[in-house]
């Protein structure tokens, strides 16, 4: 894939997730939640509650609090930064409680092998990312078609350290999946 604009981008991937069935949805999303983990080592996550057509998906982040992972996902603040509450909770946590978990599973339209993520544009996950300390592991969670050769990289975007797809689990970008540093 040639680099495009980002706008157009997001449509073409948006478009195509639209297009597949709550039951092709639920078998993806059960492969990608089976591969996170077997890779899970983490005492405390960063997620997100997926929308309608992502591949995240509540019954991960219920597993991995089963597991005794202790999970936080992101509240939309005014600004559009993102605050942290604990997973079925809704007491703010704090900006800056993302710098205190070990990894964070981040929604993603699409990623290059370099690491570069392609978000929904609206930079929550840029400003929050920045905050997210050294050693830690940021993993996309992706469609097999998700993951491309390169994508167009703005100075602000910050680089994903691996891909969880239903296929498997991949390392991208300079670190080779080990968390970022």
């Amino acid at each position: 894939m040639q680099p495009a604009d980002k706008a157009s981008l997001r449509a073409a991937f948006g478009a195509r997730r639209r297009h597949r069935t709550p039951e092709q949805l639920a078998e993806l999303r059960a492969a990608i939640r089976t591969h996170v983990l077997g890779h899970c080592t983490w005492a405390s996550v960063a997620g997100y509650a997926p929308m309608r057509t992502e591949p995240g998906s509540n019954e991960l982040l219920e597993q991995l609090q089963a597991r005794g992972v202790q999970v936080i996902v992101p509240l939309v603040l005014d600004d559009r930064d993102l605050d942290w509450t604990r997973y079925a909770d809704t007491q703010p946590l704090g900006v800056d409680t993302i710098a205190r978990v070990d990894a964070v599973l981040v929604p993603a339209l699409a990623v290059a092998r370099d690491g570069t993520r392609l978000g929904r544009g609206g930079g929550s996950y840029d400003r929050a990312l920045a905050r997210v300390a050294t050693g830690t592991q940021v993993v996309a969670l992706l469609f097999d078609d998700e993951l491309v050769e390169e994508l167009p990289r703005e100075q602000w975007d910050v680089p994903v350290s691996a891909v969880v797809t239903p296929s498997g689990w991949h390392p991208v970008g300079e670190s080779g999946g080990q968390p970022r540093s």
